[in-house]
């Protein structure tokens, strides 16, 4: 019988009883013990490699994962993991690196025991002991970055430009990222608003540690946000001043593109993003803190046109909802911007018809000569250049009041409301309102002691008086409001002027025959055309036309309205002088550039005292000739050499194929022939001069200027020094502003 590889019958173990076979049988045993483990061996080799092949883990794969669920965490391997969350960038360079983890034995980290391994090992929080102190921000409050000095109307409207652009850039950037625009509002888990979008947009003004502070759950007036109030970005102040309320609002009403807190998305704007105003600069009364979610909810285009318009020269900053700033110009209607701004109703209206670029607004200080161009000539014209007005004014301008601070006004405001909310009430129709306008601006008077008190009441009166569609009572207000604080009184009349809402006037004959309406518009008109705000200029004339008679046979109606077109014509060939413009003021030794801004000087504005020397500089051989010789007269000349400088002026306008020459000819020869009348002998040449003046009178003009002193001769106002006249205790004795015909 076979027992495993030997047979224990065999005749050889008859043969072991002696000692040699005890030896011989150990010797047996020991061979058959050594096979036998051989074979055990090779079986259980064979298994685990065939249990290997099928995918299970072997017994040192399993003894390995043992060791490492009963491993303790590396705390500084658990500190790269979290690093490497962060930074993603991070964690792929270490993924490339060698995992030296996998040389090293599974064993606890520094050798600590598996019972206390197993436990999480404390770690501590460096900002625990400083929980209680606010981060370092990237901001500083407002309140620190206040400016050293005052800002002139060019540095804040450069101020406002910039910030504008930075605005429309970063909801741009932001719609590029998500694929649309923040919401108006963020809103809590009970659906109210909480902040604005403006504390959403923070991140894509590189202030996202700011934005972290906050909290979305709570009120915009609640801690901690309240406390954030003060780090209002830079993009969002008001250059006017420097708080943290912000002029920068969303169309929010519901026909606009952020009414009614929807999510904007492209396929939403129906208009097209282009064609459709996402963005305004509002006037300080509508101003909200910057956190607060309150945007611009006009409804109606009467609401709108309210709300903007008065901060900035010719018009007011917007931008488009393709992040293209834009200044809506003065001479726009309310139904056109409201239009623009609507988002799906279809309107006809595109951007290009009514874009125009935002411009810093231009003041004609051409070259270091240009002192010396106003010395040259002492003519009466000069009487009405911009900066003697303004020195005249400073000179004789009465001791007033400085404006209110705007925290200081609302709190009065409420104080107003409350002490005459009863006649407010009662105030219904046009009689009341005037009455009541009335008794506001004889209180405001008597309270210069308390000069926020008295401005919000002629804030008050002078509302009321637009309500009444009263311009007597209205002018009466803005004299009271120039006369007590410092206000610049061209921009006073005109804040107020444009938003008079003609329509509603009582066209009775006596209305009619009032013209002191048209004689304070005509000043400001003559201020805005020296300034160069022709598009504002448009927009008041407009309104006096309504305000005029529309007789045939009056004079005064129909020269209003041509000056009104002539100032909207002169706008849009004064955007495209500005090239010529640059170019000079780059190259002063340029005869072309010279020669085509001075043109437009002289024969569309009608500047001839700043157009001439340029004129003079240009190659046109002619108009340099002609240019030299005027500037060689003065008012004082001898009369008959400026009959004759007369003459060389009414020829030139005769040869003249355009009328857009041949009357500013005309009208330069009727100047010179009026300074000659007067000195000239009785003679053929007096009898020749009086007939040129008289067929140049009966001749309309074509440029504003000219337009202007037509004006001025009909309604008997003289236009020396306008600005001064704009101020009461300046106005001159011959100006009969205050004078019903």
């Amino acid at each position: 019988m076979v027992s495993g590889w030997w047979q224990s019958d065999s005749s050889m173990d008859a043969s072991c009883d002696s000692t040699g076979g005890i030896l011989v049988n150990t010797l047996i045993i020991a061979y058959r013990c050594f096979f036998n483990s051989l074979s055990t061996f090779l079986v259980v080799m064979f298994a685990c490699a065939g249990l290997s092949g099928c995918g299970g883990p072997s017994q040192e794969e399993m003894l390995m994962r043992a060791a490492q669920r009963r491993r303790a965490p590396d705390p500084s391997e658990t500190a790269q993991a979290e690093e490497a969350n962060k930074e993603p960038t991070k964690a792929s360079q270490a993924a490339e690196a060698p995992n030296n983890r996998q040389q090293q034995p599974s064993v606890a980290s520094n050798s600590i025991p598996g019972d206390i391994a197993s436990s999480p090992i404390p770690q501590t929080d460096p900002t625990a002991a400083n929980s209680d102190k606010k981060p370092a921000l990237s901001i500083s409050t407002i309140d620190e970055r206040q400016p050293t000095t005052a800002l002139d109307k060019t540095e804040r409207r450069k101020i406002a430009q910039k910030n504008i652009e930075t605005i429309a850039t970063a909801l741009l950037q932001h719609f590029v990222d998500t694929k649309r625009f923040p919401q108006a509002n963020a809103r809590n888990s009970n659906n109210l608003p909480t902040l604005s979008w403006r504390v959403s947009l923070l991140p894509y003004l590189g202030l996202e540690d700011l934005h972290k502070q906050f909290d979305f759950s709570k009120p915009w007036n609640v801690e901690p946000n309240k406390s954030l109030l003060k780090y209002i970005p830079d993009a969002y102040v008001s250059p006017e001043r420097f708080d943290t309320n912000t002029n920068f609002l969303l169309p929010a009403g519901k026909y606009f593109i952020f009414g009614e807190n929807r999510v904007p998305r492209e396929k939403t704007v129906e208009d097209g993003m282009g064609n459709t105003i996402m963005l305004f600069e509002v006037n300080d009364e509508y101003a909200v803190p910057w956190t607060k979610p309150s945007d611009l909810n006009a409804t109606t285009s009467k609401e709108l046109d309210a709300a903007i318009g008065e901060l900035r020269e010719n018009g007011t900053f917007a931008a488009w909802a393709s992040g293209l700033p834009v200044l809506l110009s003065s001479s726009l209607n309310s139904d056109q911007i409201f239009a623009a701004t609507t988002h799906e109703k279809g309107e006809a209206l595109r951007a290009g018809d009514i874009h125009r670029d935002i411009a810093e607004p231009v003041f004609l200080k051409l070259d270091p000569e240009s002192d010396q161009m106003a010395d040259a000539k002492t003519t009466a014209e000069n009487a009405s250049n911009r900066n003697e007005d303004a020195k005249v004014a400073r000179e004789n301008l009465p001791a007033r009041l400085p404006v209110p601070k705007p925290a200081d006004i609302a709190e009065a405001q409420d104080k107003l409301r409350s002490i005459y909310a009863e006649k407010l009430r009662a105030a219904e129709d046009r009689a009341d309102k005037i009455k009541l306008a009335r008794t506001m601006l004889s209180d405001a008077a008597k309270s210069r002691l308390d000069p926020t008190g008295a401005y919000v009441m002629q804030t008050a009166a002078l509302r009321l008086a637009l309500e009444a569609v009263d311009v007597d009572l209205l002018m009466s207000a803005i004299d009271a409001r120039v006369a007590l604080f410092e206000v610049d009184p061209y921009e006073e009349n005109v804040r107020w002027i444009q938003q008079i809402s003609a329509a509603r006037a009582k066209r009775d004959s006596t209305a009619m025959r009032n013209t002191r309406f048209s004689k304070r518009v005509l000043i400001v008109t003559r201020i805005g055309i020296i300034e160069n705000h022709f598009a504002q200029a448009a927009k008041i004339t407009g309104i006096a036309y309504q305000f005029t008679s529309k007789k045939k046979e009056d004079a005064i109606p129909r020269l209003i309205n041509k000056l009104k077109s002539s100032l909207t014509s002169t706008e849009s060939k004064f955007e495209e002088a500005l090239a010529d413009l640059d170019t000079y003021r780059k190259y002063p030794d340029d005869p072309n550039a010279a020669e085509a801004f001075g043109m437009f000087l002289c024969f569309t504005k009608g500047d001839w005292p700043t157009g001439l020397p340029l004129l003079q500089k240009g190659n046109n051989d002619v108009l340099r000739d002609i240019a030299t010789k005027d500037l060689a007269l003065t008012a004082g000349s001898d009369p008959r050499a400026q009959a004759v400088l007369a003459d060389i002026w009414w020829d030139l306008g005769e040869r003249a194929k355009s009328t857009s020459y041949r009357e500013p000819c005309r009208q330069r020869a009727a100047y010179w022939y009026q300074q000659a009348y007067e000195r000239l002998p009785d003679s053929l040449d007096r009898i020749h001069v009086k007939s040129r003046i008289e067929e140049a009178e009966a001749q309309e003009g074509g440029n504003p200027v000219a337009l202007c002193s037509q004006l001025a001769r009909e309604m008997g106002v003289s236009l020396a020094n306008p600005r001064g006249q704009l101020i009461p205790n300046l106005r001159f004795a011959d100006n009969d502003d205050d004078d019903d015909d």
